[in-house]
């Protein structure tokens, strides 16, 4: 069976990938599996920006702030794609993004992996290239990015 792995954030390109999985997991009959990866939070950027005394804390609440939210994007995500008669399974991880889809996709023996062109990056994405490229870099199967 063709295995088709879809990496979310929830962003606004993340959300235009369902479309394209739901077409090409109907057309193609395939075992879809829906990811998000919750970014670990280093310990010294609480430091950088004034919140040494609570530092460990902040991370931690904020971690499972993202972990929550992370957790609510598969749900709408599954949702999607139930309302469409399609079975999917749901898949968290922990880690750097683009690594952690890479590490993802090479464990499952994916076929494709689709992506968003522009995730919730920002900043950090202009400086340190994006998700989408180093994914597409990295795995040794095919990968769509949708704009």
């Amino acid at each position: 069976m063709y295995k088709i792995l879809l990496a979310t954030d929830g962003s606004e390109h993340a959300q235009k990938t369902i479309q394209a999985v739901i077409e090409l997991g109907k057309s193609l009959k395939a075992d879809i599996t829906i990811l998000s990866v919750v970014e670990s939070i280093p310990l010294g950027e609480y430091y950088l920006i004034g919140k040494a005394s609570n530092a460990k804390k902040s991370v931690e609440i904020t971690e499972k702030h993202l972990e929550d939210r992370a957790l609510k994007i598969l749900e709408k995500t599954e949702r999607d794609f139930q309302e469409k008669n399609i079975v999917v399974k749901t898949l968290l991880k922990k880690g750097h993004p683009a690594d952690t889809i890479c590490k993802v996709v090479e464990e499952g023996r994916f076929d494709l992996v689709v992506v968003g062109s522009r995730g919730l990056g920002g900043l950090r994405e202009l400086i340190l290239g994006s998700v989408s490229n180093k994914v597409a870099h990295c795995v040794k199967t095919s990968v769509l990015i949708v704009k």
